[in-house]
């Protein structure tokens, strides 16, 4: 992964990490496999947000990363995110028309002496909007515009699932990840050409399973990632394997992490995970990432939202 999310203070603390070989980068320790029962029960929805009203359910999410002490923003990574040039305001997050709309703007800034050039909306979800394995669902539009970088994605404990990633500049390109910031630290990325979809609104969701992880754009299957892999590192099926000694993923996400869900637009560094504008200039009126729902749906046999 080319940028930085917030680390929680655990791992700052954690000790410098060996290097890996190409290969422990995507093969891990063997483990004993059951084979995985495909688990067919239908899905049930235990979480929505379908931003009715004229504001933010502040029951429900904060427009800042709540990793302070206290769970304010009072800390040096509260409003800010690795490579991004940006920091994160609450007046760019607004909800109107049945929708949540995520804004930002060329406005030159300081947080806890880290200058950014721009400003943009966020949401964390907290309390108890947090979920270990699931359908992971938004419906939403992209942003157009170089540099742009909106994001869907959930975190906790040691384990990062993006749902989606994009480059405002390539609004074609999907790229969806997982990474366990741990010590050492185990990322996979992945990515599909599409047609550009800033021009419409599209479903994007994440299906978290035991044995493996698969993204869908509108339906349309765009990524898998196992549990398991075979001795190349390549994933293995989520149900229906010969059972036996596996290789494990070093990125899958752990059992027990559960993750909150984040939706953000920040604005790239240059070079940095888009090509972020040299110099800010001011962005076109309506810039912004629009939101009509976020879902959370589990299996019935699945872990409660804790």
């Amino acid at each position: 992964m080319r940028h930085a999310r917030p680390v929680l203070p655990a791992l700052l603390l954690a000790g410098p990490a060996g290097a890996q070989t190409k290969r422990e980068k995507r093969v891990g320790p063997v483990q004993a496999d059951d084979g995985g029962m495909c688990d067919t029960s239908a899905w049930q929805l235990v979480f929505q947000d379908e931003f009715d009203g004229d504001r933010l359910d502040p029951d429900t999410w904060r427009t800042w990363f709540p990793y302070s002490a206290d769970g304010s923003d009072r800390c040096d990574g509260c409003r800010l995110m690795g490579t991004s040039n940006t920091i994160f305001r609450d007046d760019l997050v607004t909800v109107s028309g049945g929708q949540l709309h995520l804004g930002v703007r060329a406005r030159e800034g300081e947080w806890y002496g880290q200058r950014k050039e721009h400003e943009g909306g966020m949401v964390h979800s907290v309390g108890d909007t947090r979920f270990t394995y699931g359908r992971f669902e938004v419906r939403c539009r992209i942003p157009k515009g170089t540099g742009l970088w909106p994001a869907f994605w959930g975190f906790g404990g040691e384990t990062e699932i993006d749902v989606f990633e994009f480059c405002g500049e390539r609004p074609g390109l999907f790229k969806g990840a997982l990474h366990r910031w741990g010590r050492p630290k185990f990322s996979t990325n992945g990515k599909k050409r599409l047609p550009d979809l800033s021009q419409d609104f599209h479903d994007y969701v994440v299906e978290w399973e035991r044995d493996g992880i698969s993204w869908f754009i509108d339906g349309e299957l765009v990524q898998y990632r196992g549990r398991f892999v075979d001795r190349r590192g390549r994933p293995l099926p989520a149900c229906g394997r010969a059972t036996g000694d596996h290789h494990t993923a070093p990125y899958f996400p752990r059992a027990e992490d559960g993750l909150n869900i984040i939706l953000d637009l920040a604005v790239s560094e240059p070079k940095g995970f888009c090509n972020g504008p040299k110099r800010p200039q001011p962005w076109p009126e309506g810039t912004r990432f629009d939101v009509e729902h976020v879902r959370v749906y589990q299996r019935h046999s699945a872990v409660t939202p804790r």
